[in-house]
């Protein structure tokens, strides 16, 4: 029996298209594309004490160790795990676990770790459910979920994340970190997904690997910003509703842009499609597009930039990915980012071709 794995999973940058992937915004199309590192999970079976929760949960980019382990209740058991303190780690680790019986006397050490920090708008939770779930699988669940290949984690990833959570959450995060490499997602109905992978030639990837920028602000919670997103969506009387339905249409136009310009490896042309994006994630909600992200666009293009994406939901914090000119422009864009705001943090991002993986430690 294998006793530790290891598992890793990118997280994506460059959205186009999304929010046409949620159950208010779809249908509609998502390209965009895996980079790493992104999150690792150890889990290692250890001998515990038959009164305590049999799983220890570390999350040190959370600042948390503690237990967790099925609620007392036969009736919820691990459909309710507790102690309820970070609702989506714990039901990663019960959709898991419901159905494997541990070894008497056992329990098992989980440690999450991020290259990424908390709250940067580049799914890292969705990548934090999909390594945890494949990582358990592997160490006492016999493989069965990794066996039904990426599609099938990715969709019980983000079942876990809005069903059994409670979360709002696309779909787009989960295949991401499933699958990897870029690729364009048809959502239709939400929450079913048609992927088209977007092939990248080595030349185009190293290019991509050299060119790409990608700065965290601060941590950013896209709570409030979705609600607003979503009056105006489900409010047939609301004066925001034809200018969210017009703003969805264009991403997810714009998705389908993005695809042909990466998959040809017109570089510059994709940056352009970047940048048309995130003005057609602006006129879907003005917030979506901070402060902070207008002041790493305004130096973005006056460096020459050939275009930027702001990540994920937007709003306050989060991250902006923009591709420079070169790679001695991204160097410079890298250094004055950087000098702009000590709170900035700047990633070494690359392209990841592969989604998930896992191995014995």
């Amino acid at each position: 029996m294998t006793h530790a794995v290891r598992a890793e999973a990118p997280v994506r940058v460059a959205d186009v298209g999304g929010w046409t992937d949620t159950w208010f915004g779809s249908p509609g199309r998502v390209c965009h594309l895996a980079v790493g590192p992104g999150v690792a999970v150890e889990a290692r079976l250890v001998e515990v004490d038959r009164r305590v929760s049999p799983v220890l949960l570390n999350a040190p980019s959370l600042g948390e160790s503690y237990r967790t382990g099925p609620h007392p209740d036969p009736a919820a058991r691990w459909g309710a795990p507790v102690p309820g303190r970070h609702p989506l780690l714990e039901h990663a680790v019960a959709a898991v676990l419901e159905a494997v019986d541990l070894p008497e006397g056992r329990g098992i050490d989980v440690t999450i770790t991020s290259a990424v920090p908390p709250g940067a708008s580049l799914g890292t939770s969705a990548s934090v459910v999909v390594a945890v779930v494949a990582a358990l699988d592997a160490l006492v669940g016999g493989g069965a979920l990794a066996a039904d290949g990426p599609a099938s984690l990715a969709e019980l990833a983000h079942r876990i994340e809005t069903m059994r959570a409670g979360r709002e959450a696309g779909v787009q995060d989960q295949w991401a970190a499933a699958f990897g490499g870029a690729g364009l997602l048809a959502v239709n109905p939400y929450p079913s997904v048609a992927r088209t992978p977007v092939p990248l030639a080595p030349d185009v990837a190293a290019e991509l690997d050299a060119r790409l920028v990608t700065v965290v602000f601060a941590p950013h919670d896209s709570s409030t910003v979705h609600g607003h997103v979503i009056t105006d969506m489900v409010t047939c009387s609301s004066t925001g509703h034809d200018r969210a339905r017009a703003a969805l249409r264009e991403l997810s136009a714009l998705a389908g842009d993005a695809a042909d310009a990466l998959g040809a490896g017109d570089l510059d042309r994709w940056g352009a499609v970047l940048t048309e994006a995130t003005g057609a994630q602006q006129r879907l909600r003005a917030e979506l597009v901070g402060g902070a992200h207008e002041r790493a666009i305004a130096l973005a293009s006056e460096s020459g930039a050939t275009g930027w994406k702001v990540n994920g939901a937007g709003g306050e914090g989060g991250s902006l990915t923009i591709l420079a000119a070169d790679a001695s422009s991204a160097a410079r864009v890298r250094a004055e980012l950087v000098a702009a705001d000590p709170d900035w943090s700047v990633l070494d991002l690359r392209v990841a071709p592969a989604g998930v993986t896992v191995a014995p430690v």
